[in-house]
């Protein structure tokens, strides 16, 4: 006997999606709902292309009946009960501005096409479920299929071990006895106790005031003591070799020991302090040689220093007398050393106060370069003129020599390696900027 029309399944939609004309996926409800169709990984049908909506529900089921929702960039056709109408005639008839509801029959089936996807429709019979696999016996979780012996068995040794020792443990009285901490442990802690003076017996502090009584009676017998010393009427003539040998060396130890400054020199200071005969002490104890001025070693310096060919310049000895050594005061010489860096020129975004600032601040370590060149050249002079790069970090990226009428080679790298070390303050600059300056080179004694 056949089925009532009553008791048949209701039709649901089965699609078919296909990308560039190749089948991709298909899609056959088990029973009446809603399909979604969108870029949305969740959806049931995945679009591919542009513009297109993340989950957008493009069948719709209510009340016993779907409904075709079709978004604006949609195109296609649509057969109905033998007729065939395109998208854009049923957004005439039936559209309400950018939207498209269309009741669908259970003869409807169509062509819908959402960017480079192309979804085809029709009705059909429901599909069967897929049967429902029990899970296999076999893999069944069981503590026999879990562990094995030896798992087992290193179980219960760690059982019989530490259960004897938490039964041990649970069972045992605890202390309330704290051992003693130790007092910089307090002090960390902010729980120091300073201890209280124990009371001292008044027999033990009867027998301290003795013993401190007798202890200030044997300092001022010890100061009452009169010290013994010997005097010299008259002054000794002759000297023992012992008493020379000690004068000797304090006058050696004094020169040493004597931090020199302004005036006639620490030499002399020592000499007039000595009270013993240094005449004598340097005919035995000192050489007196007076230096030569001719040529010498680069390891034999002079006493005021040396000129470029290696001679000893204006070098005096002791001119040892009677009355002592005859010390004159020199002249000290000294070198002024100028640099000076000429009005500099800016080309780019950085501020010009800012960059002459920087550089009058930075002139001392040119000058530094210039002080060791004037060791082995004293007669140095010249100008040099740089044009340099600031980038828009503050760096200095390049230094450009333009002009070099100092020529010597070791200020010029020296100079170029101290600028590339400059940093100036550019704050807001958005190009790099072009700065030249020049220095003057010059020493005088």
């Amino acid at each position: 006997m056949p089925a009532s029309p009553a008791a048949r399944p209701p039709k649901v939609i089965r699609a078919a999606v296909l990308v560039d004309d190749l089948p991709c996926d298909e899609v056959h409800q088990t029973g009446p709902g809603a399909i979604t169709a969108g870029v949305d990984l969740r959806s049931d049908i995945f679009l591919f292309g542009r513009n297109l909506p993340q989950r957008h529900r493009l069948f719709d089921y209510q009340g016993g009946q779907y409904f075709l929702d079709l978004p604006v960039n949609a195109r296609g056709r649509i057969s109905m009960r033998g007729r065939v109408a395109t998208v854009p005639e049923l957004r005439r008839r039936h559209g309400h501005g950018t939207k498209l509801r269309v009741r669908l029959d259970a003869s409807a089936r169509g062509k819908i096409r959402l960017g480079e996807t192309t979804i085809l429709f029709r009705f059909d019979r429901p599909a069967r479920r897929p049967p429902i696999l029990p899970f296999p016996v076999e893999y069944k979780a069981r503590v026999t299929t879990m562990y094995s012996r030896l798992d087992m068995s290193t179980l219960a040794m760690a059982f019989l071990l530490l259960g004897s020792f938490f039964s041990w443990s649970a069972s045992t009285d605890v202390s309330d006895h704290v051992p003693e901490i130790d007092d910089r442990f307090k002090i960390v802690m902010g729980i120091y106790e300073e201890p209280e003076d124990e009371e001292i017996p008044e027999e033990e502090e009867a027998e301290d005031e003795a013993l401190a009584q007798e202890d200030k009676e044997k300092e001022k017998e010890k100061e009452e003591e009169p010290e013994e010393t010997k005097k010299l009427k008259e002054k000794p003539e002759e000297f023992s070799e012992k008493a020379v040998s000690k004068a000797r060396g304090l006058a050696i130890a004094r020169v040493l020991g004597t931090y020199g400054g302004e005036g006639e020199g620490s030499v002399f200071d020592v000499i007039q302090s000595t009270e013993n005969r240094l005449d004598e002490v340097f005919a035995q104890g000192m050489g007196i040689t007076n230096a030569d001025g001719g040529d010498f070693g680069a390891f034999m310096p002079g006493a005021e220093g040396m000129g470029r060919s290696g001679a000893i310049v204006d070098t005096k000895g002791f001119d040892v007398t009677d009355d002592g050594p005859e010390v004159a005061a020199l002249e000290k010489q000294e070198r002024k050393v100028k640099v000076k860096a000429s009005d500099a020129q800016i080309d780019g975004d950085a501020d010009k106060k800012v960059v002459k600032a920087v550089l009058r601040r930075k002139m001392s370590a040119l000058q530094n370069c210039y002080n060791k060149a004037l060791r082995t050249r004293p007669d140095l002079t010249g100008r040099i003129a740089y044009t340099i790069t600031i980038s828009v970090m503050g760096t200095v990226t390049a230094v450009r020599i333009e002009e070099d009428t100092l020529g010597d080679a070791s200020v010029t790298e020296c100079t170029k390696m101290r600028i590339r070390g400059w940093r100036f303050p550019t704050e807001g600059a958005e190009e790099s900027s072009d700065v030249s300056f020049s220095v003057v080179f010059s020493g005088r004694q």
